[in-house]
């Protein structure tokens, strides 16, 4: 079944506007099917913003309609390719098309065979010989080419791309261009964002934006040229720079504007339930992760390294020694309490932000927002849980723990707990941050409050009573107070090493399960604060 016929895209006086001033005036434009439009002029001319309010994002004014009907109400018949990867590079051709296909083609789709619309979308987009090859190991010009299937495998009316050929050279932009011209042909509204000139007498409009968000020109490309008293398509953007004044923002530096709000996709026929997706999204992100084999190896290795460390720089035995000597057991809960938090944020922190580019588009097309970060969360706490498991082996391998093995347990559920609740605390991070290295500089900042209020260096009692306040809503305070209780540390510590240290043994009465309790709590808290972040960041 190929896209439906007749669905006109219709733009009308849609506007909008920034702190700076309006980045597009009334604007309106018709795009028929079977018909290649491409956007040109200088940057700040609006055209990004003019092909965001035609794609996923609402206008401040005006209408945009798919035939006759509110965009809104059958943007699934839409495919939108922003501006960078939209595509995991862990995955092969073939494997995103399939998740692209699961995610976006709803069971039991009257006449759709997902596995036969993929393989049409390779042999459409001339992508079958690299089928089985991994997106990262692509050209640009085919990873744009991946791109593209990926928006197609749904079958969109109309498909509108925001500079594909950005970084593409003179041949390879004309090899895409052809590839778009070939499918309009059959039958789809294509509308491209492009600053080359080359290949617009493969389109059938040119739609001309000017500084300020102006259209200034759509018709024929020939027609342009006439328009701007030019012989030449590249000669336009002086034309229109002798016209214009400066443009009111600059769409090259998006951190300066505040884009139109993303709608969400409404489906009539939705891809299927929460559960169902979490399954698609939580299988794509653990193939992604083993896929990267050097990172997960440094993942999963530092745990038991860390623990090794730990256990060789105590004295020995320091659960089964008594006097002075016990300190230091207080200090072995601490350890392994830093190192769970160490281990659950620096394996989130970057999680979110590194999609950045991909979470946006896949909000629009359909994907839940909780099922994306319920899959995130499936792997990164499955992940935790092999990581804390080698810490805890490792480190009572060095320094046992004297005790039945119920201790054993109570220890490694704190740990893991922990853990998690780091995870959720690295997902709130990440999705606040604008960049991979802003997100891995910002993690001492969240460990650090947690060191310090622990009560482990500085006993709670001795705290100011504002920072004692502090300590309470700090989640390593009762991970570490549950797992000191769990190691019956009470018992073991002397009266001398109370009063030397200012430890009171109150601290050590909270019962394991209380923790457990409390740190479940700040688990869902956190991972309910990343997902409210990541909400904001999309509509931001």
């Amino acid at each position: 079944m190929g896209p439906e016929a007749g669905l006109v895209l219709e733009a009308v006086d849609v506007t909008v506007s920034v702190p700076a001033g309006r980045i597009l005036q009334p604007t309106c434009l018709t795009v028929a099917p079977g018909r290649l439009v491409a956007l040109i002029g200088p940057r700040g001319g609006g055209k990004t913003t003019l092909l965001r309010v035609a794609g996923v994002a609402e206008p401040e004014d005006g209408t945009v309609t798919l035939g006759g009907v509110p965009v809104t109400d059958r943007s699934v018949d839409i495919g939108y390719l922003p501006v960078g990867d939209t595509v995991h590079p862990q995955l092969t051709v073939r494997e995103a098309l399939d998740y692209a296909a699961a995610l976006r083609i709803a069971d039991g789709r009257e006449g759709v065979d997902r596995a036969a619309r993929v393989d049409a979308v390779l042999a459409e987009l001339r992508l079958g010989d690299r089928a089985d090859t991994r997106v990262a190991d692509l050209s640009t010009g085919e990873r744009k080419r991946v791109a593209c299937a990926v928006e197609l495998v749904a079958q969109p009316a109309m498909l509108l791309l925001d500079e594909p050929g950005t970084g593409l050279d003179p041949a390879l932009e004309e090899r895409l261009m052809t590839m778009l011209r070939a499918v309009a042909d059959q039958g789809r509204g294509v509308v491209v964002v492009t600053h080359a000139t080359s290949s617009l007498a493969l389109c059938d409009v040119v739609a001309v934006m000017g500084a300020g968000g102006t259209l200034r020109y759509v018709g024929p490309p020939t027609g342009a040229l006439s328009q701007f008293g030019v012989g030449a398509y590249d000669e336009i953007y002086k034309a229109l720079a002798d016209a214009d004044g400066p443009a009111v923002a600059d769409e090259g530096e998006p951190q300066r504007l505040r884009p139109p709000r993303p709608r969400r996709r409404v489906r009539a026929d939705p891809t299927g339930s929460l559960v169902r997706q979490t399954g698609v999204l939580t299988g794509r992100y653990a193939r992604c992760l083993t896929r990267d084999g050097r990172t997960l190896a440094v993942l999963v290795a530092q745990a038991p390294i860390i623990a090794l460390a730990i256990g060789a720089v105590l004295p020995r035995d320091v659960l089964g020694r008594v006097g002075i000597a016990s300190f230091y057991a207080v200090l072995l809960s601490f350890l392994l309490v830093t190192a769970s938090i160490w281990l659950g944020v620096t394996s989130s922190a970057r999680e979110i932000v590194k999609e950045r580019t991909i979470i946006p588009r896949e909000l629009a097309a359909g994907v839940r927002l909780e099922a994306y970060v319920a899959a995130k969360v499936a792997v990164l706490f499955a992940l935790a849980v092999v990581q804390v498991l080698l810490l805890v082996l490792f480190a009572v391998i060095l320094q046992p723990l004297h005790q039945g093995f119920t201790a054993y347990v109570q220890v490694a559920t704190i740990c893991t707990l922990v853990a998690w609740v780091s995870v959720g605390m690295g997902l709130t991070l990440s999705a606040f941050a604008r960049s991979s290295d802003q997100a891995s500089s910002a993690v001492p900042l969240l460990l650090i409050p947690q060191l310090l209020f622990a009560g482990a260096i500085v006993p709670t009692g001795l705290m100011p009573g504002p920072v004692r306040i502090l300590s309470e809503l700090t989640y390593a305070r009762w991970a570490q107070a549950g797992l000191d209780n769990a190691l019956d540390l009470d018992s073991k510590l002397s009266e001398q090493v109370t009063s030397v240290a200012g430890y009171e043994r109150s601290f050590f009465d909270l019962a394991s399960s209380f923790a457990v309790l409390a740190l479940g709590l700040f688990t869902f808290v956190l991972v309910g604060a990343a997902t409210l972040a990541l909400d904001r960041r999309a509509v931001a």
